[in-house]
């Protein structure tokens, strides 16, 4: 118990960090990729409006060519291309011509893919486009940008090699991964650590309080032993008591009975909440003969209220790994659940059918008044009944089912309820069993 809420609070410190590394960390590495895309704006935009105006000038000059490819040269030659960086590149397309100037660094191979690749991702005005060009084996990736242009028949694009950029955007991603998983991991280890230390002071005060559960009822026992046997003497000198004294002599045996019972009932939980956090020794248990076992010796108890078990869990041949006196223990607190509450003259049927391969579905069904709907979800709990105008009438200690839901848990189980006025109670477990 104490290890699983270690662990989920691991998980949840955990949890919190990584939502906080990952709202810091894509934060930060948009911030930074916003930052240079508004870099390469910026810059794009500056020397578009210096090729708009050399273009201008140029053209005003008459220096543009009008048709011929002679003349383009001509123009090629005499504009000023001084606004380009090595890294960037002009392109020009007119309905006559197109013009395209890039660093001698790059290949005519390259050139003319990153031509093909701009007309093919055309980018709206304005805006900035990144395009991947491959060409003789080399990536690049380049950001095209075109400038709003006042002339109908000319387009003017202008890009830059952002391949570096990207590369480093590219290790900062990585790094930024591996930097969250090994901060994850180191918090969860100092987080597991720190949680162990602090569950120490409330695993030492819950066994101090199981201690005490235990030492209570060990001490109670023996005065309860004690009283029990003399009440029990009185019990056989009844008759030369006055009425009222045997109704009162009576009464003293039943709350005697009633303190043993609960005093034996927190013991075993005090047990089985010990148990629960230690290690079992679990053996193989067949169930057939278990059952069996149980639903005999309770039709004594049973046929006292005219009660008659049915037994038809014939599962010859299924066992579980389990300790066989806590199972033997659980189908007496269903059964004698079931014998308290049925109706003089009805039935308590017992059933098992196996669920798949590797489970077995236990139920037992009785036909009483049911249990409220509201009162449901609480049956299980500790010291809760039902039938609370009726807890004094019946025996019990409200411990029974708190106990048989502890060792369905031991046992890695499940435990329900289901009930209705027409229908009676109905306790199911399921228990895993051994592959045969």
């Amino acid at each position: 118990m104490f290890e699983q809420t270690r662990k989920r609070l691991t998980l949840m410190y955990s949890g919190m960090l990584a939502l906080i590394l990952l709202v810091v960390f894509v934060g930060f590495y948009w911030t930074l990729f916003a930052i240079m895309l508004r870099n390469e704006q910026a810059q794009l935009e500056a020397i578009g409006e210096k090729a708009i105006h050399e273009w201008k000038e140029s053209r005003e000059r008459k220096l543009l060519p009008q048709s011929s490819e002679e003349e383009g040269l001509i123009v090629e030659r005499r504009m000023d291309f001084d606004f380009l960086q090595p890294n960037q590149l002009f392109m020009l397309v007119t309905k006559e011509q197109q013009l395209f100037k890039l660093n001698a660094e790059h290949d005519s191979q390259l050139a003319s893919a990153i031509q093909k690749a701009i007309l093919e991702h055309e980018p709206t005005a304005g805006r900035i486009a990144h395009i991947s060009v491959t060409a003789a084996g080399e990536n690049k990736i380049f950001a095209v940008y075109r400038p709003f242009f006042a002339e109908d028949d000319a387009k003017l694009y202008l890009a830059e090699d952002v391949s570096r950029m990207e590369q480093l955007l590219h290790q900062m991603r990585w790094t930024l991964i591996v930097t969250g998983i090994l901060l994850l991991g180191g918090a969860a280890l100092v987080g597991y650590w720190f949680s162990g230390r602090a569950m120490i002071p409330i695993n030492q005060s819950y066994k101090r309080q199981i201690d005490f559960t235990t030492d209570a009822s060990h001490e109670l026992r023996t005065p309860l032993s004690v009283i029990l046997s003399s009440a029990e003497i009185l019990q056989e000198k009844k008759e030369s008591l006055p009425a009222f004294h045997q109704t009162v002599l009576q009464s003293m045996l039943d709350e005697i009975h009633r303190m043993r019972r609960l005093a034996d009932d927190l013991l075993t939980l005090a047990r089985s909440d010990v148990e629960a956090n230690q290690k079992r020794h679990f053996q193989k248990v067949g169930l057939y003969g278990l059952i069996r076992e149980v639903a005999e010796r309770m039709q004594i108890k049973a046929s006292a209220k005219k009660v008659k078990i049915v037994n038809r869990a014939a599962l010859e041949g299924v066992y579980l790994m389990g300790d066989g006196d806590s199972i033997r223990q659980l189908f007496y607190i269903l059964l004698d659940n079931a014998v308290k509450y049925s109706e003089e003259g009805s039935e308590v049927v017992v059933d098992a059918v196996l669920d798949g391969t590797n489970r077995v579905v236990c139920s037992v069904r009785d036909y009483g008044n049911g249990i409220p709907k509201e009162d449901l979800p609480y049956v299980f709990e500790r010291f809760y009944r039902a039938d609370k105008a009726r807890s004094r009438e019946v025996e019990g200690t409200g411990l029974g089912l708190s106990i048989a839901a502890q060792i369905v848990k031991m046992h890695k189980g499940q435990i329900s309820v289901s009930s209705s006025k027409e229908q009676g109670t109905l306790f199911s477990v399921v228990l895993p069993i051994l592959s045969s």
